[in-house]
């Protein structure tokens, strides 16, 4: 797989900002009831409608913390924040319906949040946008137009190193563009000239418009260069799309979303 996400696993911070205001009594409850006392503090504003206790509900219901662990109940309370413009509350709901470890994955709900979050300008949303869209399944359709448009709003290397891919090896004919793919990876590969990533897109490209000498000659080129990293996962892969292009094939590839 071409694509570089820098994906990791995200990671919920689970630190409560718990009320603040005075004791009712002037002397110290013991631990526990104090907590108690919060926890109930907090469900109470949360069912109240107030999007920061309905936050936090979520994530002491996700975390277990303080609370009996329910992911359910912690979803629909994030979700409610969420639904309130709770910029947090999004983030984390689009999180994990795109990652699916805390709860099961769910794109289109993981849309639904990237895509408010998008219009509020964040390049992160824009970034997991463009992979679903490249991916598609469970109830988005796949679209590399719009995973185009996505990875070009962020505008990184990585995101343009992946326009150039989707370019040159996305399964449906109308949104390929090899001409296009060759001239960004030609200009990508200016910054480093032994990326084995860029080359691999460089020679995808080449065997989109029919130059297969250069594609086969790029992805040798590839493949020498990650020799010299320390990411060997990929080697096979390559390989492979070396095999493609010698058998004057060109590279198509539907983009897998990282594993559950």
């Amino acid at each position: 797989m071409n694509y570089r996400p820098w994906i990791l696993n995200t990671v919920v911070v689970f630190c409560l900002a718990l009320s603040s205001s005075a004791s009712a009594f002037s002397i110290p409850q013991p631990k526990g009831a104090e907590e108690a006392s919060r926890s109930a503090h907090i469900q109470l504003k949360a069912a109240q409608g107030d999007a920061d206790a309905q936050y936090l509900l979520g994530l002491m219901y996700l975390s277990g913390r303080y609370i009996a662990q329910d992911r359910v109940l912690g979803a629909k309370w994030v979700t409610a924040a969420a639904t309130s413009g709770h910029a947090k509350a999004q983030q984390t709901m689009a999180d994990l319906a795109f990652e699916g470890s805390l709860i099961k994955r769910d794109l289109s709900t993981a849309e639904q949040w990237y895509s408010a979050l998008s219009k509020q300008g964040s390049k992160w949303a824009n970034f997991r946008l463009g992979f679903i869209y490249a991916a598609g399944g469970e109830g988005v359709e796949r679209n590399c137009g719009k995973a185009v448009e996505q990875f070009n709003a962020v505008g990184d290397q990585v995101s343009l190193g992946n326009v150039a891919w989707i370019l040159a090896t996305c399964p449906e004919a109308q949104y390929r563009n090899g001409d296009k793919a060759l001239a960004l990876s030609l200009a990508l590969l200016e910054s480093n000239e032994q990326d084995p990533t860029t080359l691999d897109n460089l020679a995808a490209a080449y065997a989109e418009i029919g130059d297969f000498a250069a594609a086969i000659s790029t992805q040798q080129k590839a493949i020498n260069a990650l020799k010299l990293t320390e990411d060997t996962s990929k080697t096979v892969e390559f390989k492979q799309r070396l095999k493609n292009y010698q058998n004057d094939k060109p590279y198509r590839e539907t983009l897998p979303l990282m594993a559950e």
